[in-house]
């Protein structure tokens, strides 16, 4: 009796096995269209997904963490495309330059980045989505020991995971 129990059993596993072995999974990463906008906006790959680096596009004034109408038009047509393609979520990490002590600048830096987060949930970005992390003046794009240096590292950089 438990030979032919055991039949039944193995053959009901083979095919639960191959019935899982045919559910499709979601795809992964991002599509072609959503690399295409990704590229037409001006983000360029990095390590950790897609990143746009607002350094001489969305600059903030010496000790300022407000958005200035220009780079607010910036941020908002950004997340518009973004939101366009399905791409519902980013990281904002918030720089500063290295004038002043690391805690003020790591404090100024993250306001930076909350400041572009506002702009994004205005548009429609889900606020959950959205990340937000101040970087200090650890990760400069210039020199710090010029003024035009010190502009440059005053920036945010937006990131689309590619998962």
């Amino acid at each position: 009796m438990i030979h032919r129990l055991r039949f039944p059993l193995w053959a009901l596993l083979l095919t639960l096995l191959a019935l899982t072995g045919c559910q499709s999974t979601p795809p992964k990463g991002l599509t072609a269209e959503q690399i295409a906008v990704l590229k037409r906006e001006g983000f360029a790959p990095t390590d950790e997904g897609w990143a746009f680096d607002l350094s001489g596009k969305v600059l903030f004034g010496s000790d300022l963490d407000g958005l200035n109408s220009q780079s607010q038009a910036i941020v908002e047509r950004i997340g518009k495309a973004l939101l366009g393609v399905g791409i519902q979520g980013v990281r904002v990490d918030g720089h500063a330059d290295a004038s002043g002590r690391a805690a003020y600048n790591q404090q100024l830096s993250e306001r930076r980045a909350q400041s572009v987060a506002r702009t994004l949930i205005g548009i429609g970005m889900p606020a959950q989505n959205i990340q937000t992390r101040g970087l200090g003046s650890t990760q400069p794009v210039a020199d710090n020991r010029s003024s035009a240096g010190r502009t440059e590292n005053r920036r945010v950089s937006i990131v689309v995971a590619s998962y």
